[in-house]
């Protein structure tokens, strides 16, 4: 309770007694006409207790039903006036967001595999793939552009060699009259689609920060899209955009309306996930998640179709979009497409001697096997750092031998004090792991804060996690057992507590496990604030009840006791309802998962840890593997420990 919101009120009772005591010989005062009404009815205040107890508990028990919504539209909509979302907010969160997706956009850049390696690839145009289907293809026009040239970097070389060869950036030819800001690329794996798509959106962005009159371009994995038919992709971009950035669906309705949003939709191809698959045969699953693809393109058909001046970019394998093809499915509203080819000899041969590994393209071209899968500019790093004159015959003995490498050598450290780091086996267990759980879930990005009770495997492992919940749970329900109304005083203030106005300001990820550590501050700043303002609600309840009965002095001191239990209960209960269970819970499960040999206790300095040997990136809070065919092999290569 605060100390100088206390000698206040106790000054206002004093004087109130004092003057009251002056005056008795004088009419009777309001104060005394109260005082004789309360004192002649004894349980008057608290039946006024309780009939506010009652209203709380109604509330409380309409939680979660229609009535509860009705309710909460209710105060929404005559006690609490929003604030309109203004085009001054607007232009705001279109600055902010662009700078957010930039700062993303260059790290996953930097970081990225491709990246290490500059080596322009060549391009095919076949336009024949969408809209304009009986169109020829025609080989794409050179021109130099200094950012999606990729050169080798083995991880510590300081200063790149000059780049190879030089193409038309795809920037130039998505400006094109013909495509029109409507553009599909298609590749092998390991092609650097994504990358093409990363470079390309780190030009437009540069544009749009440069004219307002430029749409906001941003990635959207595919792999998240769940699939659900009542949800058009208008639904899921503007969830996304919520989820990941906090931008009101409002805001992102009115961008799309207008034709300021440009999506950048990356991996139809990881859209794999499917439900009901326990007894389902493999030709089965496929099915279905081919028909899942299909009904995504039917979205994105629908969507351009909708929104008709509106750009897009989707990414695909080659391989998955022909087999979409087969099924008399494409994306008929796109304008151009363009398919990454895989290196030529004459490109692999020039990149080693420029790397000075002459010797390497000797090698290759006595390995069949190995020269194809250097054509894949992944795949060519992969040799460059991994490769020592091991027989190697198809792309898991390369991802395999790439591991193996990169676990074992010593220059891949830094994230832990000397001698403090996990051994390369049970670095490779965790990330493994980590690995099948991303696959189950069917998402590439990981947030610590993200992960579920449902990653736990065993009967053992939940019994663990129940307990330790229990435990938490029980401790604090000890502490407040029986203080039943606090409950209720939480729980309105909860509710109006969620019913905060507008904020324009773009929210990231940028500190690790940012999602706890919120719900932890929340829920100790609801905790001390519930406690304060119950504590003194309470006391004054209590302390007015009994002072005016029975005196000024036993009701102060009931008002400090009452104000004291009350501050306890309401400030617990509102701190957990305000975080601190999500907190308690994360941390069980972060124990539970740790003592069953599943992922580090430091789940942060792990990541950091995998980074150091280019099995993560890290951009903000959110991780990811390098790339996707690397994530795989780890799901693959995961065994249980026993």
């Amino acid at each position: 309770m605060s100390p100088l919101l206390v000698p206040q009120w106790m000054v206002f009772l004093v004087v109130a007694q004092s003057s009251a005591d002056a005056e008795a010989a004088s009419a009777p005062n309001k104060i005394e006409q109260l005082q004789e009404f309360v004192m002649s009815n004894p349980v008057m205040g608290w039946v006024m207790a309780g009939f506010i107890v009652l209203i709380l508990a109604l509330i409380f028990l309409s939680k979660g039903t229609d009535a509860f919504d009705k309710l909460v539209g209710f105060v929404k909509k005559y006690l609490f006036k929003k604030r309109e979302i203004t085009a001054e907010d607007r232009q705001r969160l279109r600055q902010q967001l662009i700078e957010a997706e930039l700062r993303q956009v260059v790290t996953r850049l930097e970081n990225s595999l491709h990246h290490k390696v500059r080596l322009d690839l060549k391009r095919e145009e076949q336009r024949q793939r969408v809209g304009r289907r009986e169109l020829p293809p025609v080989q794409l026009s050179s021109s130099s552009d200094p950012f999606i040239r990729r050169e080798f970097n083995p991880f510590e070389t300081p200063s790149p060699p000059e780049p190879v060869g030089a193409d038309q950036p795809t920037h130039q030819l998505l400006a094109r009259d013909d495509i029109n800001g409507r553009l599909l690329i298609l590749g092998e794996p390991g092609a650097g689609k994504t990358n093409e798509l990363l470079a390309l959106a780190k030009e437009l962005l540069q544009q749009a920060q440069q004219s307002t009159e430029k749409p906001i371009p941003i990635i959207f994995e595919l792999s998240e899209w769940s699939g659900d038919r009542q949800k058009t992709l208008s639904d899921w971009l503007s969830e996304q955009l919520q989820n990941k950035y906090d931008v009101p669906p409002a805001v992102t309705t009115y961008w799309m309306n207008e034709n300021q949003l440009f999506p950048l939709l990356d991996g139809l191809d990881e859209l794999r996930r499917v439900d009901d698959v326990e007894h389902a045969t493999s030709e089965e699953m496929d099915r279905q998640r081919q028909a899942k693809q299909i009904r995504c393109m039917r979205n994105i058909n629908t969507f351009l179709d909708v929104h008709s001046s509106t750009s897009m970019v989707v990414c695909c394998r080659r391989k998955e979009y022909e087999a979409l093809e087969a099924q008399d499915a494409s994306f008929r509203c796109l304008n151009g497409a363009i398919y990454l080819q895989a290196l030529d000899d004459e490109q692999i041969q020039t990149y080693c001697h420029h790397s000075n590994r002459a010797p390497l393209w000797d090698a290759l071209k006595h390995q069949p096997p190995l020269l194809e899968l250097a054509r894949s500019p992944l795949f060519l790093l992969m040799v460059m750092v991994a490769y020592q004159g091991q027989p190697i015959e198809s792309t898991d003995d390369l991802l395999n031998l790439y591991i193996e490498k990169q676990l074992g050598d010593l220059n891949n450290q830094g994230a832990y004090p000397p001698g403090k780091a996990p051994s390369p086996e049970t670095t490779h267990h965790y990330l493994s792991w980590l690995a099948v759980k991303l696959e189950e879930q069917d998402v590439t990005e990981f947030l610590i804060e993200r992960l579920q009770p449902t990653w736990i495997e065993s009967q053992k492992e939940r019994s663990m996690y129940r307990l330790l919940v229990g435990l938490s749970g029980g401790l604090i329900g000890g502490l407040i057992g029986g203080l039943s109304v606090g409950l209720s005083v939480g729980l309105i203030f909860g509710l109006i507590g969620g019913l905060d106005e507008f904020e324009s300001d773009i929210r990231t990820k940028e500190m690790t496990n940012q999602g706890i550590w919120l719900s932890l501050r929340s829920g100790l700043l609801g905790g001390l604030l519930g406690g304060l303002l119950g504590g003194l609600i309470f006391g004054l309840i209590g302390g007015l009840s009994v002072g005016l009965s029975v005196g000024l002095s036993v009701g102060l001191s009931v008002g400090l006791s009452v104000g004291l239990l009350g501050g306890l209960s309401v400030g617990l209960l509102l701190g957990l309802k305000g975080g601190l269970e999500t907190a308690l819970q994360h941390s069980s499960l972060r124990f539970t998962l740790h003592r069953f040999g599943h992922a580090p206790w430091n789940y942060a300095r792990f990541l950091d840890h995998a980074a150091h040997h280019r099995f993560i990136q890290r951009v903000g809070g959110r991780y990811r593997f390098t790339h996707d065919l690397l994530r795989k092999r780890f799901a693959q290569r995961y065994q249980a420990r026993r």
